[in-house]
């Protein structure tokens, strides 16, 4: 028979409900990285105006290869992505425009 308590509210670590909410100023991304430390959150909420790069770090070191990293496109919609686990004790992320123009990025981490 299943276990009906296993995923009982008290006993569980609810990060969807009890996750903090930092809402940080727009960032102006250009054709240097930018870093966001984002160790003690569990998911990052971006939207961008322009194409944009990210790569997720242990360091801000830039990692960012606009050819072969991953991109957001520009517009008005809204990506989450999920911190990684694994990375080391501190998780950063590394943000850099992917066209010719700078893009302003809103980031909101929970």
């Amino acid at each position: 028979m299943a276990n009906l308590q296993k995923f009982r509210t008290h006993e569980a670590e609810n990060t969807q409900a009890a996750a903090t909410w930092e809402n940080k100023s727009t960032h102006t991304v250009s054709a240097t990285t930018t870093n966001e430390d984002v160790s003690s959150y569990h998911t990052v909420h971006l939207m961008t105006d322009n194409d944009l790069c990210f790569e997720f770090s242990s360091g801000t070191t830039d990692i960012i290869d606009t050819d072969h990293s991953l991109y957001v496109k520009g517009g008005d919609t809204i990506y989450s992505f999920r911190v990684p686990h694994g990375l080391g004790d501190t998780v950063i992320m590394q943000l850099k425009r992917k066209t010719s123009s700078s893009c302003s990025v809103k980031l909101i981490l929970s």
